[in-house]
């Protein structure tokens, strides 16, 4: 695989799918954008390539020929119906990708799961009591597709894990630690995610882990009433 082989990239265009073009082209990576429902002509990032994609249902081995890596930005929105029967884009979707990626010689892998799969210090004891319970099926999902990651045999993978995502400017200040967020780390740009994801892949670095990543942030943005807002919960 050469260098100019293109990156391809999954849920391009979510938050951070969108987050992950617009780094690349900066970067002057060529990339492939996957998406269920393309977005319009003026909503698309310039000097991509899109592709409509069901990763569930369809068979999108030709299109991933000659690319170097896989970042998959695949995600689930929250509302009361995924929160109680999520689709399964974590488990059967990244399943899929793995097994397209073993049919054109692709072993890369990047994809974003969360930190909340697991226990965290850092977290604000309200968030444990309040939000966890509302999203423990999509982060049992989350939990099964690492373990399928964790079994693939010829993978190199990461699972990048998030603190509670948002959605403000590049920063460029993520910390990153092994599985658990730093102390006082609760949030991750989505932004800043997609630059961390695209370092992983092209720094080959957290091969076969799976890597923390927030920053402190204002109080506006981590107390209960914005967890509130953004997640609807009353």
């Amino acid at each position: 695989m050469t260098d100019a082989a293109p990156l391809a990239v999954f849920g391009a265009g979510g938050k951070t799918g969108t987050e992950i073009l617009r780094h690349a082209v900066r970067k002057g990576i060529a990339v492939r954008a996957f998406e269920h429902t393309l977005p319009e002509p003026s909503d698309r990032v310039d000097n991509v390539e899109y592709f409509q994609c069901d990763v569930l249902n369809d068979d999108f081995s030709s299109e991933l020929e000659g690319c170097r890596a896989v970042i998959s930005a695949l995600g689930i929105g929250f509302s009361p119906s995924t929160a109680i029967d999520p689709p399964p884009l974590y488990t059967e979707g990244t399943r899929k990708l793995v097994e397209a990626m073993s049919t054109t010689g692709i072993s890369r892998i990047v994809v974003i799961s969360a930190a909340f799969v697991e226990p965290q210090p850092s977290v604000p004891a309200w968030f444990e009591l309040t939000a966890r319970p509302a999203l423990h099926n999509i982060l049992e999902q989350m939990r099964a597709m690492e373990d399928l990651l964790e079994r693939a045999k010829g993978l190199n993978w990461t699972s990048a894990r998030p603190g509670w995502l948002l959605d403000e400017p590049y920063t460029g200040e993520a910390v990153i630690t092994d599985e658990r967020l730093a102390e006082g780390c609760f949030r991750c740009r989505h932004a800043d995610l997609a630059a961390a994801m695209l370092e992983f892949v092209f720094e080959n670095t957290w091969v076969n882990a799976k890597p923390a990543i927030a920053r402190p942030e204002a109080d506006r943005f981590e107390n209960v009433s914005a967890l509130k807002a953004e997640l609807g919960i009353d």
